[in-house]
């Protein structure tokens, strides 16, 4: 997720951590990120979301990286990146009953994970919402 994809995200954790450190967010909900890149380079707000990730009980920061030989941070091809994105739910004890999927980015990305979750019991169409940034040439 390149920085401007990432920052609604970025700007939505800055204002729950505000409103928990002032003590109008309990913490209740809890917040996966879940952002992929091409390169380690490509993460925009990593330092920060890294320090959000130690700082809040009630985040989670996962970055990926789907080249194979930039390996600095974590290594997942495009399927397999969908793959370890969608077992996080399973992982994280989350299902359809209690979480709802946010999916933004690559649409085959987002067709793959809307598929694996649907499977995991997300039918319901408020379960998984979704961005899509732009449509493939065919």
């Amino acid at each position: 997720m390149h920085r401007d994809r990432v920052a609604p995200f970025v700007s939505f954790v800055r204002a729950l951590a505000k409103d928990w450190k002032e003590g109008r967010f309990d913490g209740s909900h809890q917040l996966y990120l879940l952002n992929g890149a091409s390169r380690p380079w490509e993460f925009g707000y990593k330092r920060g979301l890294i320090r959000f990730d130690a700082e809040l009980p009630w985040f989670k920061y996962v970055p990926t990286v789907s080249r194979p030989w930039d390996m600095q941070i974590g290594r997942a091809k495009s399927g397999a990146r969908t793959m370890c994105y969608a077992s996080m739910p399973i992982h994280w004890e989350l299902d359809a009953t209690n979480t709802t999927a946010y999916l933004c980015g690559h649409p085959d990305m987002i067709a793959n994970s809307k598929a694996i979750l649907k499977r995991r019991g997300f039918v319901d169409r408020t379960a998984i919402k979704e961005e899509v940034y732009w449509i493939p040439a065919k």
